[in-house]
């Protein structure tokens, strides 16, 4: 079973993500270096976040970076020792013990509520191939750029609903 988190896990790499996203339901963000889009901090901005990187000299200055520009940032730290595998050392390749217990202080028991809006629902009301539609909803709910996975993930995180994305729509069309 899956565990969640009361806030954003915001971790260096796209495989840090990947293997998170096997023992944690939470919203995962990989900032891929240090390729953090403005839209995206912005996002960040407001919301509780959780910043997990490698435990090695680039991680430590893309931590420093994030917390110059995320003062709601709340940083998890992982021993090295067990962040290992072979020549590579970080968050992807260290025990999940370790990790569940760094990051147990900020878990939720509460199951986030099953997704109410899917990829099929946006496909519906004109979402799927409307890059600039998307990107003025991303911009209105405050959701950072997104790609369509990343809307429908963020829309049900957010329990922001159908109705208010339609109204949005209207707005956006001049209606």
């Amino acid at each position: 079973m899956k565990r969640y988190l009361n806030a954003i896990l915001v971790v260096e790499g796209k495989a840090d993500a990947a293997y998170l996203s096997n023992y944690y339901a939470s919203e995962i963000i990989a900032v891929n270096g240090y390729e953090l889009a403005k839209q995206t901090l912005e996002y960040l901005k407001y919301k509780s976040v959780i910043i997990l990187t490698d435990p090695d000299k680039a991680g430590i200055e893309i931590r420093a970076k994030l917390n110059e520009q995320l003062k709601n940032a709340v940083n998890v730290e992982i021993d090295i020792d067990q962040c290992l595998r072979g020549n590579k050392k970080g968050v992807a390749e260290c025990m999940i013990d370790e990790i569940i217990k760094q990051l147990s202080p900020y878990e939720n028991n509460k199951p986030l509520e099953e997704d109410k809006i899917t990829t099929a629902d946006l496909q519906k009301i004109g979402l799927l191939n409307d890059t600039n539609l998307r990107n003025f909803i991303c911009q209105k709910l405050r959701l950072g750029i997104c790609n369509l996975k990343q809307l429908v993930k963020r829309l049900n995180y957010h329990k922001i609903e159908l109705v208010t994305i339609a109204k949005l729509i209207e707005e956006y069309h001049g209606n």
